[in-house]
């Protein structure tokens, strides 16, 4: 690396370790709040962004690292800030700065073939531009490489790891093998570190925003309501996981059901189903959708748990919750059965899967999601490339395919 470059990057992860520097931001945010006492969704966004900066670099509670199936309620209820690297990855690479800490991992042996989202966070904690963790947790679904990710993260830091084994199988017999796992964790984090629980405040914000999420489902099964740009609801991904169980995540999601509510927008002629997530670089595919015709009715990802969460019975409710939402996605009967049944409720003309690279967990039902899909008479498309890394962006590519998909819907 270039002496010049190499001396940049120490500098920006000396200053990004300065919870005191941080403080500057307080001013600012109150001059935001005060300007827009009524903030739209994109100012509330900006602004939490800013928030959350604010208190994970500035060190305001312990740092918790999880992976993306890990409840945020178990976090919230120790009165820590929850920090997902893979939603935090998507963010870096929309902000255009993925491609440095991509380099820095692969420089220092890890494989171009090895997921990005994992790539990425491993470079930029390698280089510090992560907020250093107090400890992490993290479950074994859905993807294969979670683990190991994990693993090599809590090395790096010289932290402790807090696994969780999610069976295959979903039955009740598994949720108590999950809850018990949770109990462990809980007992061991109040030994070690003097950790308080309260379940209450965070399950309550979660039982009301899992009631405001119902509505909007409702709003968007109705032809007449789509949220615009198309993927767009997949940019909302931190207040449906890292800010689930707080004020935030429920601020959020009742100003984004009464924008539906009360300023509709055209929607696109074709309703469609998105599997998996999409490219955070580029706004190519969600324009070249928008000139297709091609709208979003509903997104795999937006699919949440909505089951009731008891704060007498903390850990099973918790477990309930990861071994559901792990299941539908990791078993192939399952996971396709709840597009199918997308499929109806929201009354869409075709699917579309964006196949992130590396990632096999998605891939590997590929053939048996077609089989499948063409024999209900569900047209669906499989669209390859990367999320996170811009060297598998496929443009022309892209539109030929997505091209033929609209004349087929008849657009």
């Amino acid at each position: 690396m270039h002496k010049k470059s190499a001396f940049l990057l120490q500098s920006i992860s000396f200053l990004l370790e300065r919870p005191t520097l941080f403080a500057l931001l307080k001013p600012y945010l109150w001059w935001l709040q005060w300007k827009n006492p009524f903030p739209t969704l994109a100012q509330f966004s900006y602004r939490i962004t800013l928030e959350n900066v604010l208190t994970l670099y500035g060190r305001k509670k312990p740092v918790v690292w999880a992976s993306l199936f890990f409840p945020a309620e178990f976090i919230y209820a120790l009165d820590g800030a929850p920090f997902y690297p893979e939603i935090t990855a998507g963010l870096f690479s929309a902000l255009g700065v993925g491609a440095i800490p991509l380099f820095h991992a692969e420089s220092h042996f890890f494989s171009a073939d090895l997921c990005s989202y994992h790539r990425l966070s491993v470079g930029a904690s390698m280089l510090r531009f992560f907020p250093r963790p107090d400890f992490l947790c993290a479950t074994s679904g859905i993807c294969r490489e979670t683990v190991p990710f994990f693993q090599t993260l809590a090395e790096l830091f010289g932290v402790p790891l807090y696994l969780v084994d999610i069976p295959h199988e979903f039955s009740p017999k598994t949720v108590r093998y999950v809850a018990s796992q949770l109990r462990s964790i809980a007992q061991n984090l109040k030994r070690d570190r003097r950790v308080t629980w309260d379940f209450e405040r965070p399950f309550e914000l979660a039982q009301k925003t899992q009631t405001v999420l119902q509505e909007i489902e409702a709003l968007r099964r109705k032809k007449e309501v789509m949220i615009l740009p198309p993927t767009k609801n997949l940019d909302y991904l931190p207040y449906y996981y890292q800010f689930m169980g707080s004020e935030t995540s429920l601020s959020f999601f009742q100003k984004l059901r009464d924008e539906l509510r009360q300023n509709p927008k055209n929607p696109l002629p074709h309703r469609l189903l998105w599997l998996h997530l999409k490219p955070f670089y580029s706004n190519f595919l969600s324009a070249l959708l928008t000139e297709l015709g091609l709208g979003i009715a509903f997104e795999e990802f937006a699919a949440t748990y909505s089951g009731e969460l008891k704060p007498k019975e903390p850990f099973q409710g918790l477990a309930e919750k990861i071994t559901v939402m792990s299941h539908a996605l990791m078993d192939e009967k399952a996971r396709i059965a709840r597009i199918l049944q997308w499929v109806s409720e929201y009354q869409t003309e075709g699917v579309i899967q964006f196949n992130q690279w590396g990632c096999r967990q998605s891939q590997g039902m590929n053939a048996l999601l077609r089989k499948t899909l063409r024999g209900e008479g569900v047209p669906v498309l499989f669209l390859d490339g990367d999320h996170i890394d811009r060297r598998h962006h496929t443009e022309e590519q892209w539109r030929t395919r997505l091209q033929a998909f609209a004349e087929m819907l008849g657009g």
